[in-house]
């Protein structure tokens, strides 16, 4: 089979140097978090790459480019919500509004050279792999010409994550209302909410944050909530920085204190590496039936009481039989602050349907609204019927994930050779950074892909009983946890009883331990090599350098011993031997 455009077959590595890695084509889906990572970290760390990124929007940035509703911030702080590579000492708040965290991505990308590997509006339709060349074949679609261009690579990274397609409430009518409405994913900022009747559905993150940001300028707000949650103190996994600074919610970083860690980066790494200790000192909790648990859920039951002295009918109404960490802890101090207010309704019932003037809900009472807000969320079943990757044998991403998604280490599907996954299934930490997930697990796919390269394989692809393996691991880990008890979790695809399908096997820790050590044996490989010479990568034996009259004692720099004291004190006489 012959494809126009693809090249499949590698030069003959038997006059090569060893360590002549041969050229290679990748082609990453998305310029998100995940997308930026792919494009700062592999140009460095492979060799003869060929890289290109499609990203739909305009911008890199992902969800952080896309959402731009009042109040949007990490729930993180940035101090850990940042890349080890790429450190800002600059942060003007403890929790900066998103805008300032969409300028940092912008400004890493900018640094580390990304906007040459992005081709911006450009829309994933769909990936075929094919065996016969050991390529993908990918089709974008160019929003601005409205044409499909294709694409062909031996490498494909899916870097769409979890947050990447918006959608509506399921609720029937929401045609028929006759004032506005708006999903904080395709917020309308030529929209004045000041003075308005409003209505939010919607209590992830989202609607926890939007909330509290515009409670001060509307007439009313009714909040509609129809499940229980727990909410912890202000700063969340780092409320321990703000109770030391004295303040409840959120803090400006004084100038002389962003000079201060500007000029001694040492100070700042020290600053950061306590609040990522608080950060991963979190992870504890999630074990089921312990005292860390018991005592962080009567802390949370303490700080609800003390923050709903307004309407302490809230607490009650709120919270939850399930321990702490079943569903996500949310960022909520402002949000329960701002339920307390005069103008602010929480309405614990669900949304039984749209009318033209308002919302009717699962009691069958109506309530009018100039403005509905869907804080809804994404899609998070990671879907893929629409945009179809098409893998070994004919079988689809869709089916390999049915009933559930599934990917080895959170990067590999069954039956996806040379496909990767940034932020698949059981990649993200109970607690601690997941953007530090994203670099260990694109180190990860980096030794992979060098493997593929020096080895001449033409494919690479996770064996079953691999992932068999790894869904009996995950879920065993999972049942030792409170993520294992009744709830309504995205972690779960809103199963109450479903697997756990978000979460890693254990601490963030234990995450980039794991990726750092690949079990390349858990794979099967098909090679461009003879049958009968599957070792003539080795090539010429010689390396680059002795072919180009370089360096050759580089071994000479490195050394995996610290040393401590000198071998031998120095002696003025030294004797003969």
């Amino acid at each position: 089979m012959h494809i126009d455009g693809a090249n499949p077959h590698p030069p003959d590595p038997q006059y090569r140097p060893v360590d002549d890695y041969r050229r290679i084509k990748v082609i990453c889906i998305g310029a998100g978090m995940c997308g930026i990572t792919v494009g700062a970290l592999f140009p460095q760390a492979i060799p003869n790459l060929d890289l290109t990124i499609y990203e739909k929007n305009s911008e890199v940035g992902g969800t952080w480019f896309e959402n731009h509703y009042p109040g949007v911030q990490p729930d993180l702080t940035p101090h850990t919500y940042q890349y080890t590579f790429a450190s800002n000492p600059n942060w003007s708040r403890f929790y900066p509004p998103g805008k300032e965290f969409e300028q940092y991505l912008k400004d890493v990308s900018k640094q580390f050279n990304v906007y040459k590997y992005v081709k911006f509006g450009h829309k994933f339709q769909t990936a075929k792999w094919h065996a016969d060349i050991g390529q993908w074949e990918v089709q974008v679609l160019n929003l601005e010409d409205n044409t499909v261009k294709t694409d062909y690579a031996e490498i494909l990274i899916k870097a769409t994550g979890f947050v990447n397609a918006w959608e509506w409430p399921n609720v029937p009518g929401r045609e028929k209302f006759k004032g506005k409405m708006v999903h904080t994913a395709n917020w309308d900022d030529s929209y004045d909410v000041t003075g308005k009747s409003v209505a939010v559905i919607g209590y992830g993150s989202t609607g926890v944050q939007i909330t509290p940001a515009i409670q001060p300028i509307v007439k009313s707000l009714d909040h509609y909530v129809r499940g229980k949650v727990w909410v912890p103190p202000g700063g969340g996994t780092n409320f321990q920085e703000l109770a030391e600074r004295g303040v409840e919610k959120n803090f400006d970083h004084p100038r002389w204190e962003r000079k201060f860690f500007c000029n001694n980066p040492e100070a700042y790494l020290a600053y950061r590496k306590k609040q990522e200790q608080w950060t991963n000192m979190v992870q504890a909790v999630q074990l089921k039936g312990t005292e860390m648990n018991a005592q962080f859920r009567e802390m949370l039951k303490e700080n609800m009481r003390q923050t709903c002295k307004a309407k302490p009918e809230l607490v009650d109404i709120l919270m939850p039989e399930y321990a702490p960490g079943c569903r996500r802890l949310i960022m909520g101090q402002a949000w329960l602050e701002a339920l307390n207010k005069p103008n602010a309704n929480l309405i614990p019932k669900g949304v039984e349907q749209f009318t033209e003037k308002g919302i009717i809900d699962t009691d069958g009472v109506e309530r009018e609204y100039e403005a509905i807000i869907c804080a809804t969320g994404f899609d998070k079943n990671m879907d893929n019927r629409d945009t179809p990757y098409v893998g070994r044998n004919g079988i689809t991403l869709q089916q390999a994930w049915d009933p559930d998604p599934v990917a080895y280490f959170g990067v590999a599907a069954p039956d996806m050779p040379n496909l990767f996954i940034m932020f698949g299934p059981n990649s993200a930490p109970f607690a601690g950074s997941i953007v530090h997930t994203f670099e260990a697990a694109a180190k990860y796919i980096i030794k992979c892909i060098k493997k593929i390269q020096l080895e001449y394989i033409k494919s690479m692809v996770i064996k079953q009983k691999a992932v068999d393996a790894w869904v009996k691991q995950v879920d065993h880990h999972m049942s030792t946890t409170v993520l294992s008890e009744s709830c309504f979790t995205w972690f779960k695809r809103n199963k109450p009883e479903g697997r756990v399908i978000t979460s890693w096997p254990g601490s963030a820790m234990h995450g980039y331990f794991g990726w750092e050590n690949p079990r390349y044996e858990d794979f099967d490989y098909e090679s461009w090599l003879p049958e009968d010479a599957p070792l003539s990568y080795l090539g010429s034996g010689f390396t680059v350098a002795e072919r180009d009259n370089g360096d050759t004692t580089g071994y000479m720099s490195y050394t995996d011993i610290k040393t401590v004291l000198p071998v031998t004190e120095y002696v003025e006489d030294t004797p003969r031997l």
